[in-house]
């Protein structure tokens, strides 16, 4: 969050920016406080070239007494993570906190350390300052972000991640032209036929291993992990080393801004942020992340002006090349299967629901009301639920093929010649059962009028 969850919720806090000797300081001591709780405490590797920081990100896994209980009799159950979030809260002597309602998340603010030049344990937690410290140093937090996470594997992943500060900023704007996605969870394939629509349904995983994930894109994953890059123009390089990696130039530039179907390769410059500005997660991206704004204002334009890293072969043709690599993650993870069942699932529903449409729409609108809808929900039950409720009025073929695709010419045809038959029989039995349900109501008022008499 940059320090800002706090006054991004209207609560007035002084929450300034640290210097590295007080973020080192706060880090280390948070870490060897969280310790005496968890087995694995981690903080992403930080952006290159922080001369300060916002806010100290705290990932932790596994509850120290669960995985090596301190009596024979067993190991403790595992807390919920709301509660072991007030034990976190008390162990670092948070002051205030906003808390995901799950409990597995928390933004976290500890006073400001008293001495920050005098060793790793000086937290302040509420002790008395000194009487000439200044309103602002008495008034100052630090903003803790912990996230407990499920288990190592996601502790990992949310290490790879948050790793470099802005770096899957960057990397995300590159893969996501081919149907590529990184999340809070995994690397995803997205399929284009679903994701207009659903953007959840239309993606498939594809792995959570950050190495199997890197030698996908083509790039090294010796110096991942090891320490921050060397400056901005060392990760920008990086970025770049991915096999997918392409710069469109501005004049080349199609389609409206903001979209993304029409051609792959990062773009830059005025028409880069034309682009952004049509979509607001990623124009507050360009306001709040001065990397990602000096990549698409100064690093793209610069290789464009430059001729380098121009889309070449598919990567000119965006459909071709989103193929292409659709066809690379089934063989490199092998979840052909998966995106096939998906897909067909997806067509199936979408026939089903273009058939209930169609039916509603074929059913002239100026009946009334009460009828049609009799009549629209009878001639589903028949071309839709294979009923024979109705006799001679079914389908002579089935209105499904084997893949369960309905023919939507054969369901028109049958509902243009047949919806006034059965709208006549439809209603008949309706106002049948209607009236045999009247007769059973009043059998049954008059059985508890004579129940009554008797016992009176």
């Amino acid at each position: 969050m940059g320090g800002s969850a706090f006054s991004s919720k209207g609560i007035a806090l002084h929450v300034p920016r640290m210097p590295p000797i007080v973020y080192s300081q706060v880090k280390a001591a948070c870490h060897a406080r969280l310790r005496d709780l968890f087995v694995y405490v981690a903080t992403p590797i930080e952006g290159p070239e922080k001369k300060d920081h916002g806010d100290i990100d705290v990932l932790v896994a596994l509850e120290r007494p669960v995985v090596f209980p301190s009596t024979t009799d067993g190991a403790r159950i595992q807390r919920p993570p709301r509660d072991m979030m007030a034990v976190v809260e008390k162990s670092l002597g948070a002051e205030h906190s906003i808390i995901d309602p799950a409990g597995g998340s928390a933004n976290l603010a500890i006073p400001w350390p008293s001495k920050p030049d005098s060793g790793t344990e000086n937290i302040h937690s509420g002790q008395e300052k000194d009487e000439d410290e200044d309103e602002d140093t008495k008034a100052a937090y630090v903003q803790i972000d912990i996230r407990i996470c499920r288990d190592v594997d996601h502790l990992c992943w949310c290490l790879f991640k948050h790793a470099h500060g802005d770096i899957w900023n960057l990397l995300g704007s590159t893969i996501r032209s081919f149907g590529l996605t990184v999340d809070e969870d995994a690397l995803w394939l997205r399929i284009p036929e679903i994701e207009k629509i659903d953007r959840k349904q239309a993606k498939v995983q594809l792995s959570r291993d950050p190495a199997e994930i890197l030698h996908f894109l083509g790039m090294k994953v010796e110096g991942f992990w090891a320490e921050p890059f060397d400056s901005v123009e060392a990760l920008f390089a990086y970025v770049t080393t991915c096999r997918l990696f392409s710069v469109r130039d501005e004049s080349d530039a199609n389609g409206e801004p903001g979209d993304e179907t029409t051609s792959a390769g990062v773009i830059g410059g005025d028409e880069g942020r034309k682009k952004l500005k049509a979509n607001d997660r990623r124009r507050r991206r360009m306001n709040g992340r001065p990397i990602y704004r000096r990549w698409i204002n100064e690093f793209i334009p610069q290789l464009s002006a430059e001729g380098r890293f121009a889309p070449e072969g598919l990567a000119r043709n965006l459909q071709e090349a989103r193929s292409t690599v659709r066809d690379e993650a089934f063989a490199s993870f092998f979840v052909r299967g998966e995106y096939t069942r998906r897909l067909r699932d997806w067509e199936v529903k979408k026939s089903a629901d273009e058939v209930k449409k169609l039916i509603k729409t074929l059913i002239p609108d100026d009946l009334d009301h009460q009828y049609r809808s009799c009549l629209v929900s009878a001639m589903r039950k028949i071309v839709m639920a294979d009923s024979y409720d109705f006799g001679d009025i079914a389908p002579s073929v089935p209105f499904q093929d084997s893949e369960r695709i309905y023919n939507l010419a054969a369901v028109r045809l049958f509902v243009e010649h047949r919806w006034k038959e059965l709208g006549r029989m439809a209603w008949s039995r309706q106002m049948e059962k209607a009236h045999q349900n009247m007769l059973l109501k009043k059998q049954g008022r008059l059985a508890a009028q004579n129940h009554r008499s008797l016992g009176d």
